[in-house]
């Protein structure tokens, strides 16, 4: 049996806020998350995708770490645990947490990166940014999603225990 299966109450809801927090991400990836004018940029609007692009023309090594950690690691661990949420047996469900708690953790580096470049910007006076809607809509799919796989992860521990 599945945790979707097995799932009662509010807990029904996770499945659908799930596969809704990925559908939000793919949205946010593209929609301006922050309006600079700042030189070295080369656009004004800055999306996670376009951030990935100008961080590949600057620095390659800072590229593979964002796009790791920002994109990938958010996305993987999304997917992953709408699988498990559908998929997994509730037995094996222990055993993919600990994979899914580590992504999370990487995943998280995403949020640390845009409050240290707005703080940067703003703080030194290199110039201007101006926060947009998609950054907000960005800050409330990693909470979200944070709140999410809490309650996954409480609820398939919850149901493992009970049907030993």
């Amino acid at each position: 049996m599945t945790a979707a299966k097995a799932a009662r109450g509010f807990a029904r809801l996770i499945g659908p806020l799930s596969v809704a927090n990925i559908l939000l991400f793919g949205y946010v990836l593209f929609q301006p998350l922050l309006t600079t004018r700042i030189s070295f940029f080369l656009r004004n609007d800055i999306s996670l995708w376009q951030a990935a692009i100008d961080l590949y023309r600057i620095d390659k090594f800072l590229f593979v770490i964002v796009v790791l950690m920002g994109i990938v690691a958010p996305l993987v661990k999304m997917l992953a645990m709408t699988f498990v949420w559908y998929f997994a047996e509730l037995k094996h469900a222990p055993s993919y947490l600990r994979w899914l708690v580590l992504l999370g953790r990487l995943s998280m580096l995403d949020v640390m990166l845009l409050a240290v470049l707005i703080v940067a910007f703003k703080g030194i006076g290199v110039g201007s940014v101006d926060i947009k809607p998609g950054f907000y809509f960005y800050v409330a799919l990693v909470v979200g999603f944070l709140l999410l796989s809490l309650a996954i992860e409480r609820l398939l521990e919850r149901m493992s225990s009970t049907r030993r």
